[in-house]
């Protein structure tokens, strides 16, 4: 009975979660780097996302489903390793909650993004070692040919198999590690430049302050302690970037998803440390917990209800290049336009993909009276931008009737 009961709450947990994402969805406007992406990039991530639209809606939506997909996979991939992993079904349902709310997984959940997919693979790989106590080969190998991110998985693996004398495995991670580097190299040319305090603070909107602090103190004392595989694999991904970070910039978003595997390990962490002492002594530990669980909340709200930033200014809202594009092709749409160039041509592209062509002598531009323009974008009672239509770049602006 008590399992079925926390089935049942993950399911409306669940249910709840994606609702959430749906509506950030239906808030959200493609971004010009994605919109760069679906139009020129030939590379399979992009190919999923145009398949996806040309058969699931040709929207918002289906160019994010496959990826809304695989999240939701991942949720139940790690609710599958919870249960396995802990004795109590409670313990269960606060590390996939943890997970829900983790700002940088339900950030990188709703953009066209190699994270979620790769967070996919290293997940499947901990429920295979920890399920059956068996190490995984299959999906590491097919892992090698996805993506660089994916060697974060394979150095987890190597230093795994080196602390437990496997050989075998841990050639096997080795030559796996070389391959993939092979293909997909991360280049260290250049002159060294230090990102990493670029790198902390990504790492730190993935996790929020506090939360990554316990966690890293968390997978070491996993290590040392129990030694297991997921905490070896966490904690590969996030010393693998910082040290990167020393020498150029890294691709965050690629290479870190890897780290989120271990999250059992730091709920476990949290718990062991409350129930391991008796109840009196217990209020300064609930309270840390509640502390760190609030302020990941905290941030994660700022994610879904972020156009109330707004209200702060507009010029520093850190999202608002997620949401002009749409909203602007409505207006436009809604004035008879379906054709005009723009001057930015990051917009540009955001507008073409939600049909409005650039074939047009006429052009789109911020505009530089800003008593006189023809459009103008809102939210929340606050004008936002405001743009002008010109005929082309060299004339003098004409007024749209």
């Amino acid at each position: 009975m008590r399992t079925l009961g926390t089935t049942f709450l993950f399911v409306l947990l669940l249910i709840a979660h994606i609702a959430s994402l749906l509506f950030n969805i239906s808030e959200m406007s493609i971004h010009h780097t994605e919109a760069f992406g679906f139009f020129y990039d030939k590379s399979w991530l992009f190919a999923l996302a145009r398949f996806s639209y040309e058969h699931l809606g040709r929207d918002d939506l289906a160019l994010r489903a496959p990826f809304l997909a695989l999240h939701t996979l991942n949720v139940c991939l790690m609710y599958a390793i919870s249960r396995i992993y802990f004795k109590k079904p409670i313990d269960s349902l606060l590390c996939v909650l943890a997970f829900m709310i983790l700002p940088g997984v339900v950030f990188n959940s709703v953009l066209v993004s190699k994270s979620t997919i790769i967070m996919t693979i290293a997940l499947m790989c901990v429920y295979w070692q920890i399920r059956f106590r068996r190490n995984a080969y299959l999906l590491p190998s097919i892992s090698v040919f996805l993506d660089a991110g994916c060697s974060v998985l394979l150095l987890g693996m190597f230093f795994y198999a080196l602390h437990h004398k496997n050989t075998r495995y841990m050639v096997f991670a080795l030559i796996c590690f070389a391959i993939n580097m092979n293909l997909f190299g991360i280049s260290v040319s250049g002159h060294p430049q230090s990102y990493f305090l670029d790198t902390l603070g990504g790492l730190i909107f993935l996790f929020s302050p506090l939360l990554l602090a316990y966690y890293i103190y968390s997978l070491i004392y996993s290590i040392r302690r129990y030694d297991e595989f997921m905490s070896y694999v966490s904690l590969s991904a996030i010393v693998f970037v910082l040290i990167l970070s020393l020498r150029q910039k890294v691709d965050i978003h690629t290479l870190i998803p890897m780290s989120v595997v271990g999250l059992p390990v730091l709920i476990n962490r949290f718990m062991s440390d409350i129930r391991v002492r008796l109840p009196q002594f217990r209020k300064g530990y609930v309270a840390r917990l509640v502390c760190i669980i609030a302020l990941a909340c905290a941030q994660t709200s700022v994610l879904y209800a972020n156009k109330l930033a707004y209200l702060l200014g507009v010029k520093s809202h850190f999202a608002k290049s997620y949401y002009y594009g749409k909203d602007l092709a409505h207006k436009l749409k809604a004035m008879g336009i379906s054709a005009i160039q723009a001057q930015d041509k990051r917009l540009e592209l955001q507008l073409r993909f939600y049909g409005i062509s650039n074939d047009s002598p006429r052009v789109l531009r911020p505009a530089r009276d800003l008593a006189h323009y023809d459009v103008s974008l809102e939210y929340l009672g606050r004008t936002i931008a405001r743009y002008e239509i010109i005929q082309d770049s060299k004339k003098p602006s004409h007024r749209q009737q």
